[in-house]
C-alpha cells in the first residue's frame, strides 16, 4: 500500500510540472538538456525510476487539459481551496519579504510553508506509531507563478514547466521515512 501511494505521488507531482511552443529558442536548448527525474523506495526491495527530458515533458503537458468544467477546487487536508483563491494568496505572499507563513503543529506532525530566497518552501514532518515520514518541496517561486498564470480556474502546466527549465538544475520534492523515499530533481 505504501508503495502504491509512493509510486502516485511521484506519477501526479511529475504529471502535474512539478515544477512548450512559442518558447524562446534558448529556453529549447535548454529545456533539452535537462531531465526530470523521479526515484521510490518502497523502503523494502521495489523501487520506481522515472527519467524523461524535460522537453518531452512539456510535449506530454499540451496534452493536459487544465480547464475546468465548471468551479474547480484542490483539497488540502479536509480543507478545500479555488485555483483564483489560491492565486490571490500567492500574490499576497508574493509581495512580502521572505519569511515562514504557515506553522501547524500538534502531538505528532509539523508542517511549514515559508518563502525564502526566490522558493516556496514545504515541509512536514509525521510521528506516528508505525509511521514516520519527512517531506521537503523546494519550488522555485517563478515556477509558483508561471502555474498561477492562467486565467480563473486553470493550472498552466506548461507555464511552470518552461519556468522550471528556465531555473535550471536542483531538486524539488524529498520523502523519507520508514515507508520509503521519493526524491524528485532537474
Amino acid at each position: 500500500e505504501t508503495m502504491s501511494k509512493l509510486k502516485t505521488l511521484a506519477i501526479a507531482t511529475l504529471a502535474l510540472g512539478l515544477g512548450t511552443a512559442g518558447a524562446f529558442a534558448a529556453q529549447a536548448d535548454q529545456t533539452d538538456k535537462l531531465w526530470i527525474h523521479v526515484r521510490v523506495h518502497d523502503g523494502k526491495e521495489g523501487k520506481v525510476s522515472i527519467n524523461f527530458p524535460l522537453s518531452m515533458v512539456e510535449k506530454m503537458a499540451q496534452n493536459i487539459t487544465t480547464e475546468s468544467k465548471g468551479e474547480s477546487r484542490l483539497r488540502f487536508n479536509d480543507e478545500e481551496i479555488t485555483v483564483a483563491e489560491l492565486r490571490e494568496m500567492w500574490n499576497e505572499v508574493r509581495k512580502q519579504p521572505d519569511a515562514t507563513f504557515i506553522t501547524v503543529e500538534d502531538v505528532s506532525s509539523k508542517v511549514r510553508v515559508a518563502k525564502r530566497g526566490g522558493y516556496l518552501i514545504v515541509r512536514s514532518r509525521e510521528d506516528r506509531a508505525g509511521r514516520d515520514e519527512e517531506v521537503e518541496m523546494k519550488i522555485p517561486a517563478t515556477v509558483v507563478d508561471a502555474l498561477l498564470s492562467a486565467p480563473g480556474e486553470q493550472l498552466d502546466v506548461a507555464a511552470a514547466l518552461r519556468a522550471l527549465a528556465r531555473h535550471g538544475e536542483g531538486e524539488l520534492v524529498r520523502v523519507s521515512g520508514t515507508g520509503g523515499a521519493v526524491r524528485i530533481w532537474v
